[in-house]
Protein backbone atom coordinates (compact mmCIF):
# COMPACT_ATOMS: atom_id res chain seq x y z
CA UNK A 1 0.00 0.00 0.00
CA UNK A 2 1.34 3.39 -1.17
CA UNK A 3 1.23 6.44 0.95
CA UNK A 4 -1.78 7.76 -0.78
CA UNK A 5 -3.41 4.42 -0.47
CA UNK A 6 -2.49 4.42 3.60
CA UNK A 7 -3.66 8.28 4.24
CA UNK A 8 -7.29 7.39 2.62
CA UNK A 9 -7.42 4.20 4.57
CA UNK A 10 -6.79 6.06 7.60
CA UNK A 11 -9.01 8.85 6.97
CA UNK A 12 -12.03 6.23 6.01
CA UNK A 13 -11.45 4.33 9.49
CA UNK A 14 -11.46 7.34 11.90
CA UNK A 15 -13.19 9.95 9.92
CA UNK A 16 -16.98 11.20 8.32
CA UNK A 17 -17.91 13.63 6.21
CA UNK A 18 -20.52 15.91 6.40
CA UNK A 19 -22.03 18.07 3.42
CA UNK A 20 -22.89 21.23 4.68
CA UNK A 21 -25.04 24.07 3.18
CA UNK A 22 -25.05 27.50 4.06
CA UNK A 23 -26.84 30.09 2.66
CA UNK A 24 -25.08 32.07 0.01
CA UNK A 25 -22.87 34.54 1.86
CA UNK A 26 -22.12 32.71 5.19
CA UNK A 27 -19.28 31.05 4.00
CA UNK A 28 -17.23 33.57 3.75
CA UNK A 29 -18.65 34.77 7.51
CA UNK A 30 -18.11 31.43 8.89
CA UNK A 31 -14.10 31.89 7.16
CA UNK A 32 -14.03 35.03 8.96
CA UNK A 33 -15.43 33.87 12.27
CA UNK A 34 -12.73 31.12 12.29
CA UNK A 35 -9.76 33.07 10.46
CA UNK A 36 -10.16 35.71 13.59
CA UNK A 37 -9.95 32.79 15.72
CA UNK A 38 -6.53 31.21 13.72
CA UNK A 39 -8.46 28.06 13.42
CA UNK A 40 -9.88 26.53 9.98
CA UNK A 41 -13.55 26.53 9.08
CA UNK A 42 -13.35 22.74 10.81
CA UNK A 43 -11.60 23.81 13.36
CA UNK A 44 -14.22 25.99 14.26
CA UNK A 45 -17.04 24.22 13.76
CA UNK A 46 -16.13 21.24 15.94
CA UNK A 47 -15.21 23.86 18.78
CA UNK A 48 -18.91 25.27 18.58
CA UNK A 49 -20.42 21.73 18.94
CA UNK A 50 -17.92 21.09 21.80
CA UNK A 51 -19.14 24.21 23.66
CA UNK A 52 -22.57 23.51 23.10
CA UNK A 53 -21.88 19.86 24.19
CA UNK A 54 -20.30 21.24 27.54
CA UNK A 55 -23.70 23.23 27.74
CA UNK A 56 -25.88 20.34 27.83
CA UNK A 57 -23.39 18.69 30.38
CA UNK A 58 -24.20 20.92 32.45
CA UNK A 59 -27.66 21.46 32.34
CA UNK A 60 -27.59 18.02 32.94
CA UNK A 61 -24.82 18.27 35.73
CA UNK A 62 -22.33 15.74 34.14
CA UNK A 63 -19.54 15.20 36.05
CA UNK A 64 -16.15 16.71 34.48
CA UNK A 65 -14.54 12.95 35.08
CA UNK A 66 -17.11 11.38 33.50
CA UNK A 67 -17.46 13.81 30.48
CA UNK A 68 -14.40 12.78 28.60
CA UNK A 69 -15.63 9.45 28.23
CA UNK A 70 -18.90 10.64 26.09
CA UNK A 71 -18.64 11.18 22.27
CA UNK A 72 -22.27 13.11 22.49
CA UNK A 73 -25.78 13.20 23.68
CA UNK A 74 -29.08 14.32 21.36
CA UNK A 75 -31.86 15.27 23.25
CA UNK A 76 -35.64 15.29 22.78
CA UNK A 77 -37.73 16.44 25.35
CA UNK A 78 -40.51 14.45 23.99
CA UNK A 79 -38.57 11.56 22.63
CA UNK A 80 -35.66 11.51 25.64
CA UNK A 81 -32.15 11.72 25.59
CA UNK A 82 -29.54 9.44 23.63
CA UNK A 83 -26.21 9.19 24.99
CA UNK A 84 -23.19 7.89 23.20
CA UNK A 85 -19.92 6.81 24.35
CA UNK A 86 -16.48 6.85 22.51
CA UNK A 87 -15.73 3.13 23.89
CA UNK A 88 -19.43 2.45 21.41
CA UNK A 89 -21.81 1.58 24.43
CA UNK A 90 -25.20 3.91 23.77
CA UNK A 91 -28.09 4.20 25.79
CA UNK A 92 -31.38 5.62 26.00
CA UNK A 93 -32.90 7.60 28.84
CA UNK A 94 -36.64 9.48 29.07
CA UNK A 95 -35.23 12.18 31.70
CA UNK A 96 -32.12 13.97 32.84
CA UNK A 97 -31.98 12.28 36.41
CA UNK A 98 -31.55 8.97 34.24
CA UNK A 99 -29.27 10.24 31.85
CA UNK A 100 -26.98 10.95 34.90
CA UNK A 101 -27.73 7.44 36.24
CA UNK A 102 -27.17 5.74 33.14
CA UNK A 103 -23.37 7.84 32.93
CA UNK A 104 -22.44 7.38 36.31
CA UNK A 105 -23.29 3.16 36.12
CA UNK A 106 -21.44 3.29 32.67
CA UNK A 107 -18.44 5.41 33.93
CA UNK A 108 -18.14 3.69 36.95
CA UNK A 109 -18.34 -0.01 35.52
CA UNK A 110 -15.06 1.50 32.67
CA UNK A 111 -13.18 2.60 35.77
CA UNK A 112 -14.17 6.51 35.05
Amino acid sequence: MDRKEYKQAFARERYERIELKVPKGMKSIIKSLANDKGMSVNAYLQDLIRKDQCGMFDTMQIAERNREMISGITRNMHDGYDIIFKDGYSCHCRTKKDVRSCIIDHCTEKGG
